[in-house]
């Protein structure tokens, strides 16, 4: 990285913040922390509440890095899109673009699949759009979480995608009982 070590072994400080809303980011903040340390990075935790989290990352931009949960939601264009489309970047609104992302393939990708009606096209664009961001690491997806679904037989069409029970619920309906 360039940093010398100092007589302690520490490179360089920095604060991560959590977002608060969310129970298992300040975990996963302590084993960045611990991880970091490994490597001469000194990060101290920062605990705020929500109002405080947002403001101060997305209108204040006072943050050197933070953890954060995002989710594709029932469509990508709603969910991906806003975290790294530069036209999202909005000072004061939260779960935008906060990290400044700017790629002008990257817009156009996402532009282009938004609009898209051919679902194959789209899914290409998408998946190209995948590969830039794999690419540049504008952010890093730590944890990936594992829904389980569980229903009764008599519910139908109750997580049709890889939403799952988050998706919109419009074609689920329940078989009488015989």
């Amino acid at each position: 990285m360039g940093y010398p070590r100092d007589a302690k072994g520490i490179r360089f400080k920095t604060t991560l913040d959590y977002n608060p809303i969310s129970e298992g980011l300040k975990p996963t903040g302590e084993i960045v922390r611990s991880s970091v340390a490994k490597i001469g990075i000194d990060v101290t935790l920062r605990s705020q509440d929500l109002s405080a989290f947002v403001k101060r990352v997305y209108t204040d931009r006072d943050f050197s890095f933070t953890l954060n949960e995002h989710s594709n939601l029932f469509d990508p264009t709603v969910g991906v899109q806003r975290i790294y489309w530069s036209k999202n970047f909005r000072k004061g609104v939260p779960f935008s673009n906060a990290s400044h992302y700017q790629n002008a393939e990257v817009n156009r990708l996402l532009e282009d699949a938004q609009t898209e009606n051919d679902p194959a096209v789209r899914k290409q664009k998408f998946i190209e759009f995948q590969k830039i961001v794999g690419r540049e690491l504008p952010d890093i997806s730590l944890v990936s979480p594992q829904y389980i679904t569980i229903y009764n037989r008599r519910v139908h069409n109750h997580s049709l995608t890889a939403d799952g029970i988050e998706n919109t619920l419009s074609d689920v309906w329940v078989e009488a009982q015989k």
